[in-house]
């Protein structure tokens, strides 16, 4: 495989870089995560280890495409050299089968032309293609099927899900792919150095492996069901599944709070509030319980809505939480705006051209830029890079972070609330150890300059970071920069988005500001970053855009 990189010579991976990648995942997962597989998994894994060379490429060919059907005379690759044979050794183990089911999606794998020749008595020259396929479909006819059979060979790959259960094992989620490896090598990305890294399995026990497994295979079927049946039938299916066993595993609780979330909107929207509570009931993420007390204020359950918002205001899972809540307490009428819609009447306000293709904050920067202000539109992009900056050790050293495979680009944790539980006093103490700006200066660009090009997750590489970080620590105080970061660390996933959008500085001064045109609202995270910002001495506002 010949990759040619910008500004590099061609990187050549060699011919079957695609089966040393899959064994190499095979290796990894039974030196370190052997205890997460089953008997069925073992036995695939030794069954595949036995085969001959061919026969392996072939596996992993069809693993990496789409699908668990392929004709057999689309397969042409140079380096597999028997292709047939091949074929024969995987129905031999049991792999594929040469006799695949009567399954619409059969139909799929040929051209319209082609389907044209195989079924010439039906009238498919003026259909289009889709729908030829749902004709075939709705026929269902076991003669169609037949058909297929008697002039093409079709491979039913059997082996999809166990697959899947392996890279879960690797990649900690089922959308893992296996060419993370490919943009790795090919030099598509450069990864931090994790050589020296102790990994640790995603999963602790075998079970709750299983569990998540499972959870992502129901994901799939409640997503397709959502498509083709009847919320009443949704809501019984859904009932079947045995979500509490699944759900009393740690790291479950991704991918179960996401099912929750979904399913509990999807009852919402189809009038169904009492399944809605329910699911919503058992997600323990954002806005699960904003929903939740929605839907009991619309069913007049004012004492289950305001015991619930008073425990959100107690402890909130984030700062949109938290406002909505406080705002659901104290409104006394339906007329009562929120603190958001508040605050933006409230604030000042600018005249300028009505934007006709740039965005309106490129409009702002440019009114404030006619008034001797440098200025940059930096959002996320400048709180999140000197955050990724200043706790790059942090981020990424054996001692302080938790990575599971040598392919990730930023600390398995980073999302969860034991990040900052896990880093929290290491953080703190780093704050306290560079005590002045110059010092911070010089360790921000230190970093930037070894690290340039890495892949972190919170650093966006841009030739105006660190000019714009620099302005930053020079017109900000030093306290108010390190609260800013301490708080992002501790909900790194919500604390990273909604900070204003634009800085701008000259000699004397800095501001920052969240512009809002006509009929634009306030997110509460943008609240309460503004709030954030001010409390700790950094200038901050809502700055309202008026067209002339």
């Amino acid at each position: 495989m010949l990759c040619d990189v910008a500004g590099s010579e061609k990187i050549v991976l060699p011919p079957k870089y695609y089966l040393d990648y899959f064994q190499y995942l095979l290796d990894f997962i039974q030196q370190g995560s052997s205890h997460l597989l089953d008997e069925n998994d073992k036995e695939f894994i030794a069954s595949f280890e036995s085969m001959s060379e061919d026969a392996r490429c072939l596996m992993v060919r069809m693993m990496n495409r789409k699908g668990e059907y392929f004709r057999l005379e689309k397969f042409t690759y140079e380096e597999i050299k028997n292709i047939p044979l091949a074929a024969e050794e995987l129905v031999e183990i049991g792999f594929i089968s040469l006799d695949p089911p009567d399954d619409p999606l059969l139909f799929t794998l040929y051209t319209k032309a082609e389907l044209h020749k195989l079924f010439p008595d039906r009238d498919f020259i003026k259909k289009k293609k889709d729908e030829i396929l749902l004709e075939l479909a709705e026929a269902n006819a076991t003669e169609d099927y037949q058909e297929i059979r008697a002039k093409y060979t079709v491979m039913h790959f059997r082996k999809q899900e166990q697959i899947e259960y392996l890279k879960l094992l690797f990649f900690g989620h089922a959308h893992g792919m296996m060419t993370e490896f490919v943009i790795r090598d090919i030099g598509n990305v450069k990864l931090e150095n994790l050589e020296n890294h102790t990994f640790t399995p995603w999963f602790d026990t075998l079970e709750e492996a299983k569990s998540v497994y499972h959870l992502y295979q129901w994901n799939r079927v409640i997503y397709q069901a959502k498509e083709l049946l009847l919320p009443e039938e949704v809501l019984e299916l859904v009932g079947q599944i045995p979500f509490g066993t699944y759900l009393q595993h740690p790291k479950t609780r991704k991918i179960g709070d996401k099912i929750m979330l979904k399913l509990g909107e999807y009852f919402e929207k189809s009038g169904l509030p009492e399944a809605a509570l329910e699911y919503y009931g058992l997600a323990c993420k954002h806005p699960a319980r904003e929903r939740r007390i929605r839907i009991l204020d619309k069913l007049n359950r004012p004492d289950e809505a305001t015991d619930l918002a008073e425990a959100v205001v107690e402890a909130p899972f984030n700062a949109s939480e938290q406002i909505f809540a406080q705002d659901f307490l104290a409104k006394t009428s339906k007329r009562n705006y929120r603190s958001t819609t508040t605050r933006i009447n409230a604030s000042p306000s600018i005249i300028i051209t009505e934007p006709t293709g740039n965005r309106v904050e490129q409009h702002a920067l440019e009114h404030f830029e006619q008034q001797g202000f440098k200025g940059v539109h930096s959002e996320n992009y400048l709180w999140r890079g000197l955050f990724g900056l200043l706790f790059w050790e942090e981020l990424f050293d054996e001692q302080h972070a938790t990575f599971h495979h040598p392919l990730q680009r930023m600390p398995s944790d980073l999302h969860s609330e034991t990040f900052y539980q896990n880093r929290g006093d290491i953080l703190g103490k780093k704050t306290k150890k560079i005590r002045t700006k110059k010092a911070l200066i010089k360790h921000i660009s230190e970093t930037y300059n070894e690290k340039e090009g890495t892949a972190n997750y919170l650093v966006g590489w841009h030739e105006s970071l660190l000019p714009t970080l620099e302005a930053c620590i020079q017109h900000l105080p030093l306290k108010g920069l390190y609260a800013v970061m301490l708080q992002v660390a501790r909900n790194v996933k919500d604390n990273s988005a909604g900070f204003p959008d634009l800085f701008i500085w000259n000699d004397k001064t800095y501001h920052f500001y969240e512009i809002k045109s006509p009929n634009d609202h306030l997110s509460a995270q943008q609240l309460f970053w503004i709030d954030f910002l001010n409390q700790h001495k950094i200038k901050a506002e809502v700055l309202r855009v008026k067209y002339d």
